[in-house]
């Protein structure tokens, strides 16, 4: 985990500066699809498995960022510290990564595994498979939001925009999260972060709140609230014009 979010990417490498981790935010995404497509078809079947998506709600956002992470086409081989067997496959993601000219590159399950064993949360190596592509999906999606908020500013003259840095912060409400709860009693987000994009050598900060709730349709969801920070002119500029239509 944000523009009512539609809408978590973790990819940094280990030595890289806090502003190079990874989004929020690459799934089996198809896999995501297909069972949210059946669902809406009058399925029972839920997109995602309750225990796995509790999991996920807990800790897996926040391991994210514990995530070796790489801007690499071919990513050199992460360092393993358990025998579990679990895949080391990782998926490239569709977010272009600022400067580089390559795209972010999103955690492996075993990865994953590995950075909340180093956060000492006890995963079950058999939630990888759903967490991951959750997570992966999720980072997707607050992405396409930020297009959405992005599409015709000027970012087509460069080839689009570029995501610079990643940032989570359960801790720290946002002030939109803290009226919704404090003021009109709505539940707090499980997770926030902060994402800053590149839009042809301007610099536009976005935050996301991420909100979980329940569909009789779809079962467990999670909604994403993804906007521009209101800490530049830009930023206010985009709300406002969003606020009225333009």
């Amino acid at each position: 985990m944000s523009t009512e979010v539609e809408s978590v990417v973790s990819m940094a490498d280990p030595q890289d500066e806090e502003g190079s981790k990874c989004p929020v935010d690459h799934e089996a995404r198809q896999v995501w699809l297909k069972q949210a497509e059946e669902a809406d078809a009058g399925k029972e079947k839920c997109p995602v498995d309750h225990s796995a998506r509790s999991v996920w709600l807990k800790h897996a956002s926040s391991a994210a960022e514990d995530v070796e992470c790489s801007s690499d086409e071919l990513p050199e081989k992460p360092v393993y510290h358990t025998s579990v067997k679990l895949p080391e496959e990782r998926e490239i993601s569709s977010i272009p990564r600022t400067g580089t000219g390559a795209n972010w590159v999103y955690p492996s399950e075993k990865q994953f595994f590995e950075a909340m064993l180093r956060k000492k949360w006890d995963p079950s190596s058999d939630d990888m498979k759903t967490v991951v592509p959750l997570h992966n999906s999720v980072n997707e999606r607050v992405w396409n939001s930020i297009r959405l908020w992005e599409k015709d500013q000027g970012g087509e003259a460069c080839g689009g925009i570029q995501l610079t840095s990643f940032k989570g912060d359960a801790r720290k409400l946002t002030p939109r999260a803290w009226f919704r709860s404090a003021l009109l009693g709505y539940s707090k987000p499980f997770d926030r972060h902060d994402w800053t994009v590149d839009r042809c050598g301007k610099t536009i900060d976005y935050v996301i709140d991420f909100y979980h709730e329940d569909s009789e349709t779809l079962g467990p969801n999670i909604y994403l609230d993804v906007r521009p920070k209101l800490n530049s002119f830009e930023g206010v500029r985009l709300r406002v014009c969003k606020s009225l239509g333009l």
